[in-house]
């Protein structure tokens, strides 16, 4: 009876993540390292994807800053030997609240959308403002003579194409500013403000999901992020 119990009490703090990893033709991508992690970037559960590129993860319920996805084979930093066109960024999801069962699609190619913050500017219209950091893999590639750390790979806004969700229904996207992360002007993120959602949930968070295309070079990346509703009174 004890181990019964110590069962359904395991089996009550923890939650299931599960999704399928394809690229942007709904191709699966099997062999692919799914990882979640820890607020220090400490890797907390991994998994890969099976060949169906589907993959699944048992966690202790929390809150973690990320989950993470790439085929390590076609990442350019950890040494690819693949040609270049077949080289990829990783996608990511934000602030993952997972205090009940998840499923997180993922889809990742040549852009990547890092550090994903979503804030409200109170007294400012209604919406809420999105900062993130766009990297198109095919601009650093177009200087072989510098290393990617020395290459500014935002696009800027007259070539980058953004689409955003907010539990899964489009809202509009009413400003894209690029701006400077470091003095050197090499790393850029952009800031957007979008509208709120039409329809409200019963979900103490939304999720967001953003859909970058660098028009430049037909580079495509998602993000997707975890938002807490504020319990103001």
């Amino acid at each position: 009876m004890c181990v019964v119990y110590l069962q359904v009490i395991a089996q009550s703090d923890s939650i299931t993540i599960s999704g399928v990893v394809t690229d942007f033709k709904n191709n699966p991508k099997d062999s692919c390292l799914v990882e979640l992690f820890n607020g220090n970037f400490k890797t907390a559960y991994e998994t890969k994807t099976d060949k169906k590129g589907k993959y699944t993860l048992i966690v202790k319920k929390g809150n973690y800053l990320a989950l993470g996805a790439l085929r390590m084979s076609e990442y350019p930093l950890a040494g690819s030997t693949l040609p270049k066109d077949d080289q990829r960024l990783e996608f990511w999801a934000w602030n993952v609240i997972a205090q009940e069962d998840l499923t997180v699609n993922i889809r990742y190619n040549r852009l990547e959308v890092y550090g994903v913050n979503i804030f409200r500017i109170q007294g400012a219209d209604p919406g809420y403002t999105i900062y993130c950091r766009p990297m198109s893999l095919s601009r650093g590639f177009s200087k072989p003579e510098l290393n990617l750390d020395q290459i500014d790979l935002c696009p800027d806004p007259e070539e980058l194409e953004v689409r955003v969700k907010i539990n899964g229904i489009p809202v509009n996207v009413n400003l894209k500013q690029k701006v400077r992360e470091s003095s050197d002007g090499l790393l850029c993120a952009y800031l957007l403000h979008v509208d709120l959602p039409k329809e409200k949930t019963s979900k103490s968070y939304d999720v967001f999901h953003i859909e970058m295309t660098d028009k430049g070079n037909g580079d495509k990346g998602e993000a997707v992020c975890f938002k807490m509703k504020k319990d103001y009174q």
